[in-house]
This record gives C-alpha cells, structure tokens and sequence, in this order.
C-alpha cells in the first residue's frame, strides 16, 4: 500500500485530534521515545511507502520565546547528551509557514537544560523524544519529504500536573489538519 503523506504520531492521544479533522489522513502510532519512535517509523514506512513523512507530537519549551499551545516546526534535531564525536545534527527544509525552532531529543524531561548552546541558540529551543530517532529513520529509508511538528505543552522543568497537554493537542491537531492535504 502506498501513500502520498504518512502522518505519524508517538501516541494515540496525540493523534485523537488530527484523526477527527483528517479521517482520510494516513496515520500510524510510533511510540514513546528514541527505540519505539525509530522502530515505529521502520515499520510504517516499509507498510506505507510513502512520499513524506510528518512527525507530530507535544514537547516541552526549553525558553520563553515559543508559548504553550503554540504549533511549531522543527527544523534542527539531535540526540541530547552524546558525545560530540558521535553526535549527529538532523537538518530538515522548511515545509510550512510555522516557526522554525531547534530541538534536542532525550529519554527524560529537562535533559535538554543541560545544555549550554540553548543558551546561544538562534532560535528557540523544544525538547522531546523521538525526532532524531525518527529522523534518522526516514534518512535511512529514503524518504525525501520530512516535516516534524511540535506542539508546545508545558515549559521544560515544570511538574507534569501544570502541563497542558489538552491544549497543545488541540492546537496540534488543528495546525496539521491544514497541512499536506491531498
């Protein structure tokens, strides 16, 4: 089976919003984190052959210049916390009219703080958990097309009870309904 667009999402919560807008859309559930996230993305591509790939989930914001609730583009990634021999920087073009940011991907929630180039960094800085999985997936599989989408939930370090996880669901899900439709 082929598709044009494979939307993927690392858990069904994420997607609830986007399916109701898009019941045609191709979607799949990848999983949380690096593992899941890398081995979802494997089986939906071989499954879907598609043309593009869109991530989409919530992150956290690692500064004050992306809101929660908002929906932005990914455009940097990389894995938070390995070496600088082995770490790799995952680039993708700009596909939508969003705010571009920076991501780092890591296994647990403020790890990206760690980091002192967020501090220098262009442009503003999410973290989540699976983008440089998926992204060096879609690389090795050859899918051209890649567009990564954040919906900012909480600011990084916050306890998860302040999260707004509804919020930034809805407005995910509103935001992707418009992209890449076919």
């Amino acid at each position: 089976m082929s598709c044009k667009t494979l939307f993927l999402f690392p858990t069904e919560a994420e997607a609830a919003s986007f399916r109701c807008l898009r019941p045609d859309a191709t979607v799949a559930i990848i999983g949380v984190g690096m593992a899941e996230a890398a081995a979802g993305t494997v089986t939906h591509i071989l499954e879907h052959h598609p043309e593009r790939v869109v991530l989409c989930g919530i992150a956290g914001a690692c500064d004050e210049r992306v809101g929660v609730g908002q929906v932005v583009e990914v455009i940097h990634d990389r894995v938070e916390g390995l070496p600088e021999a082995y770490a790799e920087e995952y680039v993708s073009d700009r596909l939508t009219g969003l705010d571009a940011v920076r991501s780092y991907t890591v296994n647990h929630t403020g790890d990206a703080l760690r980091n002192e180039a967020i501090v220098a960094s262009d442009m503003p800085v999410v973290e989540q958990m699976e983008g440089a999985a998926v992204a060096a997936a879609v690389i090795a599989l050859g899918v051209e097309d890649y567009c990564h989408l954040r919906a900012i939930s909480n600011r990084v370090g916050e306890p998860f009870e302040q999260w707004h996880l509804g919020e930034a669901v809805a407005a995910l899900g509103a935001v992707a309904a418009q992209l890449f439709v076919e």
